[in-house]
């Protein structure tokens, strides 16, 4: 990590939104409205590099649990990193997630060094979002990299 990247959030997958929230709830964090990530109304959305059939839906929401961000996950439809890492991890951190100045530039970097880009994000009218699989090199974690 660089001293350029700026800490954005910690994401969550977990199996019931409302569920998790009001659990979370419980020990102060705050959420902002809950939103839905659907694949077919995005500019590019790629799972592994392929476009996902069927399409995938994720409801979210992002929150604050004292000076943290953290984003909970749940996967509705089609497959993704999310419901991939709710399958085999069960509930809890799924990727840590920074703010990049030039995320072309650091996304290429990282894969010069072996990592890959597993989930592209590319909405229409907000920011650009990859996760990089670090997994196999550092203990399990996907790093997501937002365009700041």
């Amino acid at each position: 990590m660089k001293d350029t990247w700026t800490h954005h959030h910690v994401g969550i997958p977990v199996k019931d939104l409302d569920v998790a929230m009001a659990n979370f709830a419980t020990i102060g964090a705050e959420f902002q409205t809950p939103f839905l990530i659907d694949s077919r109304n995005m500019a590019e959305y790629l799972v592994y590099g392929k476009t996902p059939d069927p399409a995938v839906q994720t409801r979210g929401v992002m929150g604050k649990m004292g000076t943290m961000g953290i984003e909970l996950l749940q996967p509705v439809a089609g497959h993704t990193v999310h419901r991939e890492l709710l399958e085999k991890s069960g509930e809890g951190i799924g990727h840590i997630a920074y703010k990049v100045e030039n995320l072309e530039a650091e996304t290429a970097e990282l894969e010069h060094q072996g990592f890959e880009v597993i989930l592209s994000i590319r909405p229409k009218d907000r920011r650009t979002a990859l996760y990089i699989d670090t997994r196999g090199r550092l203990s399990n974690l996907i790093i997501e990299l937002m365009q700041g």
